[in-house]
């Protein structure tokens, strides 16, 4: 069906096809869903650059408690935050070669250019990552030996997170026995 419909809107002569109004109206319609695929596809890309840079930095204080190495961190905090800009500079890339000349296109450089732009700034927050620990170990350093009980009862990060897992879970549970 779609290629008879191509057929009689190549068509010149339409007397026995669509009425022309209809033709209109059709093209009409295809280039406003043409738009709407295009307005899509940049609230898409608005979307994931917000979304990785809020990620990058959550990635890294996550895994910065987590205690994982701190090499790590950087590395992923880093590589988070340039994605956008990445997939925008491989989307935008075009490089062409004849027998007569070469040439490197980038389509859009001043929104490739500034998504990495930000994505580095964001991404140095791996950095702060760094400083935050040697911090933390010369705090920690200073209230060891400034502490003298060692009986004491205390909950440490991953307590309150196992603990709030678990609640969830119960709540959850209590939730989908009401609706049975």
């Amino acid at each position: 069906m779609p290629e008879q419909l191509d057929e009689y809107l190549d068509d010149d002569n339409s007397g026995s096809g669509i009425a022309p109004e209809t033709a209109r109206y059709l093209a009409h319609h295809e280039q406003k869903l043409y738009e709407e695929i295009k307005t899509r596809k940049r609230f898409e890309a608005g979307l994931l650059f917000i979304c990785c840079q809020v990620g990058s930095a959550s990635l890294a204080w996550l895994l910065f408690s987590l205690q994982t190495t701190l090499i790590i961190i950087q590395v992923c905090g880093f590589v988070t935050a340039m994605l956008p800009g990445l997939i925008d500079l491989s989307d935008s890339f075009a490089f062409e070669f004849s027998s007569e000349r070469w040439e490197v296109k980038q389509a859009k450089p001043m929104q490739t250019i500034s998504k990495l732009a930000l994505g580095s700034a964001v991404g140095w927050t791996s950095e702060e990552v760094f400083k935050t620990h040697q911090q933390i170990k010369a705090t920690y350093t200073e209230i060891r030996e400034s502490q003298n009980h060692k009986n004491s009862f205390e909950l440490n990060q991953q307590d309150f997170l196992i603990i709030g897992a678990l609640a969830l879970f119960l709540v959850m549970g209590l939730f989908s026995l009401n609706k049975k």
